[in-house]
């Protein structure tokens, strides 16, 4: 096994990746008691974006685990390593494929043993890589699992078929990127979870596609810390950067429902946009009142549109109507 303190004698003679070298691992101070996370990274070569999307017990996984640009994104994980992340970014920058990658991260770092280490590479001509290790001495509830274009890794989990059905669920689900990746984590916690509870995540999304990169290249952003309803609290907040910063995806358009219309409605009415009757109908008012929202609270106009006689609305508007506070609706409100 290797020590930490041997690992230490070692980091002199690391190799050193385009002007920086990895660091040495965690001080001896780190609480391994706490490690542990379950984390499904991908991209996709039609929206041009890449992700991940991960949950945990400890406070602070949104600044350790996800690292990424829309053309590659990396989950860096049980003892994580902001230098591993950046040398195999820098890696797949210079041409490596994404497992050649992870790869030379490995061979070079004294505390691989001690990591677990994802990278997904969305190429220039649109082909993705995915690469994947996880060290020795990680702990010993651990899997993963590679696609042709995501990578589901896990540690101190209660059970190994987590990574299985994180993964199926990612392919079944649709939607744009972060929506399935969103939808896998919520299929995993029907199997499983971390050792040590879920109480805090991440769900952070790259692109240079979606017409919101005039303004940023973070197509969607959620971060909970502490919560005993963390993955909850992940939807919510995605959902809500997503509908009020993204340009709208048509993948991600469903149909506009009697049960959608009146759930629409209901939050239009709290927040004081709309003054009709509140059910399952959708008229020129409801539609008024949308629009009305839209000029008021959202970066992309979202109203409804007609897709082959069938009236549609966008999936994450919903969501976040469905969940906001109403008063928070309201510009200049109390």
């Amino acid at each position: 096994m290797k020590s930490f303190k041997r690992g230490l004698l070692a980091v002199s003679s690391l190799m050193f990746v385009s002007t920086s070298a990895l660091a040495a691992a965690p001080a001896p101070k780190t609480n391994p008691k706490l490690l542990g996370t379950r984390a499904i990274i991908a991209c996709d070569a039609v929206e041009k974006s890449c992700g991940v999307a991960s949950i945990s017990f400890p406070a602070g996984i949104s600044g350790l685990v996800p690292y990424g640009r829309p053309d590659v994104a990396v989950a860096t994980m049980f003892y994580p390593s902001v230098d591993d992340a950046e040398a195999a970014i820098a890696r797949t920058d210079a041409g490596d494929t994404a497992q050649a990658a992870v790869d030379y991260v490995f061979s070079v770092d004294p505390y691989a043993d001690y990591r677990q280490l994802a990278v997904v590479k969305l190429k220039p001509d649109g082909t993705i890589t995915v690469g994947q290790q996880t060290g020795a001495e990680n702990s010993p509830q651990r899997c993963a699992v590679k696609g042709a274009t995501f990578v589901v890794q896990a540690n101190n989990q209660t059970t190994a078929e987590m990574c299985n059905v994180m993964a199926a669920g990612f392919q079944a689900a649709r939607g744009s990127l972060p929506q399935r990746l969103l939808a896998s984590l919520k299929l995993g916690a029907r199997v499983g979870r971390d050792n040590n509870g879920e109480r805090s995540g991440v769900i952070r999304v790259w692109t240079s596609e979606n017409e919101s990169t005039f303004y940023t290249k973070v197509l969607a952003d959620a971060v909970v810390h502490s919560s005993r309803t963390a993955l909850k609290d992940l939807d919510v907040e995605m959902n809500r950067y997503q509908a009020g910063i993204a340009a709208p995806y048509a993948a991600d358009l469903i149909p506009l429902t009697a049960e959608t219309a009146k759930t629409v409605k209901g939050a239009l009415s709290k927040a004081g946009y709309y003054t009709g009757v509140v059910d399952g109908t959708w008229n020129d008012a409801a539609e008024q009142a949308l629009s009305d929202f839209n000029w008021a609270t959202l970066f992309f106009l979202k109203p409804t549109v007609v897709v082959n006689g069938q009236r549609k609305i966008d999936g994450p508007l919903v969501n976040f109507l469905r969940d906001a506070d109403p008063k928070a609706l309201i510009p200049g409100g109390e």
